[in-house]
């Protein structure tokens, strides 16, 4: 068997696999070996629902090509979740095997106990912790009972604590006899969980299979070659950890950074002002810290998942501003390089070389100490190719050398060894310790605690945005205490409830959930698709609007059903169409001081313009007709769940359910967007821009254009490893709804009767 994508290399290359039923499977291999396309062959998303080239023999039990016969769990949460709220992003597979409604609710209850997920089905799920995200995922694909689960890195992103939490539902599966087929760097935990392993190595083909854990026991050596594993990892059966291998941090050092009463808060000024008169505080990523970072050091920086670690980092690389305290860092826009975990943040020119020099290189020869640095960093041959076509590996290199080019006093990254083989991991901790050796200062943020215990001269632990440890490495390792509450010992226990950072209030809820006041008034209770209707039908009336007063009628009809069938304060109704009070003002005035007005109508000269009533007539008419609009559509929004808006329009109105849940999916990602483009203005803080403002918005456009595609890429994969194909994406009528949505006489009759309100109000204006 052999896999390629495109006129590429094979991925898989004459590769011989079996997986029987019952099967508790470990596959391991270096980055780029085709561990991913196997697993995707495995559950058929290859060649179903990804484009691939598949020569060879390859047969798939008759019950794996049913709905929901696989199951796949992917590394990343966010890429894998399409729904808003926890019910419905179980629901979503269910609806698209046609399970009935009424077999839901229990369906749901039992896969989030069975994934030990105890969370109000009705919660978003954007408020998860990541370890919470995984045990979602893994529900939804239990939820429907998969022949084959295949869990491809479960724990890339995950804390010690979280992933232990993935690991004992693996162990749970395995005990339930499912066949499972589990992708795990960190696979020293899964030993006693799985059966058999298989080692993929680079081109895809097999190097050694095996019982588990003999064969790891065995090959521990020629797993650390295939760099699999890398060679800080102590061996799961080793009986003394590897000696330490850091250098001793200079004695009585100065501080590079010192930090004293530090706090950082997402929320806005304005919003801290109106949360302090409501005698409330706004969530911080952290308060209150004290800590000073030693010169020619190498200090981590741990926690767990949504802890504040890169959120502080970027307070130390100067990149954002403490809430309050005192912070003192070194001087100089140099003096700190800073690496974030996604590279594509920091790429601002075109070329490779152009990146790694931080200017235009043109037509000019490649600098040697250029070309010498490309070599040592495998980047050879892509100097002039760009840095958004590297692999994933290539362009972390490309980050960590573009830092090295020019000295610094400190160096900060942001989890340096995520999403890394083990090659390029010890490439990088490799540089880093040469640049400790020449007195440079060294911060990382990790999860690795084999890593810290290896290099790490100090060690700042944060938890729940307090500072509970800082210190050398032996000591925190000597307190248990610390390590359990911080999630850095892989033991069994509930993942807190966190909000991830950085999302804080511009989360899905502002602007799809509605208040329970106006979800239980008369409007909010009408059916969501004969509201957007109805309003759609009263704009249209708005057209015909010639004056004043028919423009005031159709703006005070809104207004009423504002106050009175939507339940809105005088208040709520302000704060929504108060800002549009200006443009209304704009356009009467714009049409006063420049409409052509008809001959013989009187005018008045004041200062450049000439003022007349008709203009003022025709600026109030023009004014009115807007504001109407405004308010017709405020009405729609302050009562319209949009989630019950995007899943009845199938049900209801048989629009195609790609359609309606692929925006859905969408909705998900407006609040990661404002993180990622809150890290690229970060990044090119450090960055030269370029001359140009078209320059520079590529430059912005180019790192959010190629992660929109990443993630729908991934998102659009889930989906249909979900069932989300055929069918039950095209037809309407092939899928089942968790949440239905019925039409009952009233939502019939609230078109009729709001159109036919705004034709007689138009008609009594004339």
């Amino acid at each position: 068997m052999s896999v390629a994508y495109g006129e590429g290399l094979p991925v898989l290359a004459d590769l011989t696999f079996e997986l029987h039923r019952g099967d508790a499977l470990l596959l391991i291999g270096p980055s780029g070996c085709g561990k991913s396309t196997l697993a995707m062959l495995a559950a058929g998303i290859i060649p179903g629902a990804v484009e691939a080239e598949v020569r060879g023999e390859i047969w798939r039990a008759p019950a794996l090509a049913r709905p929901g016969g696989a199951g796949y769990v992917f590394q990343d949460p966010e890429a894998q979740l399409c729904q808003l709220t926890v019910g419905r992003e179980v629901a979503f597979g269910l609806e698209n095997v046609a399970v009935p409604t009424a077999e839901m609710p229990d369906r749901i209850r039992r896969a989030l106990a069975r994934a030990d997920l105890a969370v109000d089905p009705e919660e978003f799920d954007t408020v998860l912790s990541g370890g919470m995200k995984q045990k979602l995922a893994i529900a939804c694909a239990l939820a429907y009972g998969p022949d084959l689960l295949v869990l491809d890195e479960p724990t890339a992103n995950l804390d010690p604590q979280a992933t232990a939490e993935v690991f004992r539902q693996i162990a749970g599966l395995r005990a339930e006899g499912r066949t499972l087929l589990v992708i795990e760097h960190k696979f020293s935990g899964l030993l006693d969980s799985l059966d058999r392993v298989v080692a993929l190595g680079p081109g895809g083909s097999q190097v050694f299979a095996g019982p588990l854990p003999e064969t790891i026991a065995e090959r521990w050596g020629e797993l650390q070659e295939l760099g699999v594993v890398p060679s800080w990892r102590p061996s799961p059966f080793a009986r003394v950890a590897p000696r330490a291998a850091r250098l001793p941090a200079a004695a009585a050092a100065p501080p590079v950074f010192a930090a004293r009463e530090l706090s950082y808060t997402y929320a806005s000024a304005s919003l801290r002002r109106r949360l302090m008169r409501r005698h409330a505080e706004p969530r911080y990523a952290f308060r209150d810290l004290g800590f000073a970072i030693p010169a020619g050091g190498f200090t981590a920086i741990v926690g767990p998942n949504g802890s504040g670690k890169s959120t502080l980092l970027a307070v130390l690389a100067g990149f954002e501003k403490p809430t309050r305290g005192s912070l003192r860092r070194p001087e100089g826009r140099q003096a700190v390089a800073f690496a974030f975990q996604n590279p594509e943040h920091q790429f601002v020119y075109e070329t490779v070389a152009d990146e790694l020099m931080s200017r235009y290189l043109g037509a000019a020869e490649l600098p040697e100490d250029v070309a010498r640095l490309l070599g040592e960093f495998g980047l050879a041959g892509h100097a002039g190719q760009s840095p958004f076509a590297l692999s994933q590996g290539q362009k972390r290199r490309l980050s960590v050398a573009a830092m090295l080019l020019q000295e610094h006093e400190a160096y900060l990254l942001d989890e340096p060894t995520f999403g890394q083989d083990a090659r390029t991991q010890e490439m990088i901790l490799h540089r880093l310790l040469d640049l400790q050796r020449a007195g440079r200062t060294i911060v990382v943020t990790t999860h690795d605690m084999d890593l810290v215990r290896r290099y790490a001269t100090q060690v700042l632990v944060l938890s729940d945005g307090r500072l509970t440890f800082a210190g050398p490495p032996e000591e925190l390792f000597a307190r248990p205490d610390i390590l359990r509450e911080a999630h850095l010992l892989p033991e069994e226990g509930q993942v807190p409830y966190a909000e991830p950072a950085g999302l804080g209030d511009t989360g899905p809820a502002q602007f799809v959930r509605i208040a329970p006041r106006q979800a239980l008034s008369p409007i909010g209770r009408l059916h969501p698709a004969m509201k957007l209707l109805a309003t759609l039908l009263a704009m249209a009336v708005l057209v015909f609007t010639v004056n004043v007063r028919q423009g005031l009628y159709l703006t005070l009809l809104p207004l009423a059903l504002l106050f009175c069938g939507a339940r809105l304060g005088l208040r709520q109704v302000a704060a929504r169409i108060g800002p549009f009070v200006l443009f209304f003002a704009l356009y009467t005035w714009t049409l006063t001081a420049y409409a052509q007005v008809p001959p013989g109508s009187p005018t008045v000269r004041f200062l450049l313009f000439r003022l007349s009533l008709f203009g003022l007539m025709a600026g109030l008419s023009l004014g009115m007709r807007m504001l109407a609009t405004v308010t017709f559509a405020v009405l729609f929004v302050a009562t319209t769940d949009l989630t019950d808006l995007l899943v009845s329009l199938p049900q209801n109105f048989r629009v195609r359910p790609k359609f309606a849940y692929g925006t859905l999916a969408g909705l998900r990602f407006f609040p990661l967007f404002a993180e990622e483009w809150r890290k690229l203005r970060r990044a090119r803080a450090q960055r030269p821009t370029r001359g140009s403002w078209a320059g520079q918005a590529v430059a912005y456009a180019l790192p959010l254009l190629a992660q929109a595609i990443r993630l729908g890429e991934r998102v659009s994969i889930a989906m249909q490893a979900r069932g989300f194909h055929g069918p039950a994406m095209e037809r309407a009528t092939a899928r089942t709804y968790y949440r239905k949505l019925a039409l009952r006489p009233a939502d019939l009759l609230y078109p009729v009767l709001l159109t036919a309100a705004s034709v007689l109000l138009l008609m009594l204006g004339r």
